[in-house]
């Protein structure tokens, strides 16, 4: 599915107008209406803008894939989700070692399942 018809179908969803989704992201509706249609595609700043209101994610926004779970963010623990949306208004530098620890233990937690997987 492209992107235009990604739009219209995740706003009707949502059951919303085209100048009910053009206020959310500050577009006027005839953009609305040209993104849909496929005559324009949005910038990179209104692609984030459109994936924050639907709340999917920008991969599938912008890409031709079909996920299981159609890019719906889904954190099953809510106190892990809190923490990522207090995480989310820290100072740009401490989000970067946020991420730098959280890439760590990834890499620990793969490195392990591999040892298991090789034992």
């Amino acid at each position: 599915m492209n992107l235009h018809d990604k739009i219209r179908r995740l706003r009707q969803e949502k059951s919303w107008t085209q100048a009910e989704l053009g206020e959310r992201i500050s577009v006027h509706q005839k953009q609305i209406s040209s993104y849909e249609r496929g005559v324009t595609v949005p910038s990179t700043d209104i692609l984030m803008k459109i994936a924050e209101a639907f709340d999917v994610t920008l991969d599938y926004l912008a890409f031709d894939k079909n996920s299981a779970n159609n890019g719906k963010l889904q954190i099953q623990d809510r106190e892990l989700l809190r923490r990522f949306e207090t995480i989310d208004t820290f100072p740009e530098q401490y989000r970067d070692l946020a991420k730098e620890i959280l890439d760590l233990l990834v890499l620990k937690h793969n490195f392990q399942e591999f040892a298991k997987a090789s034992a």
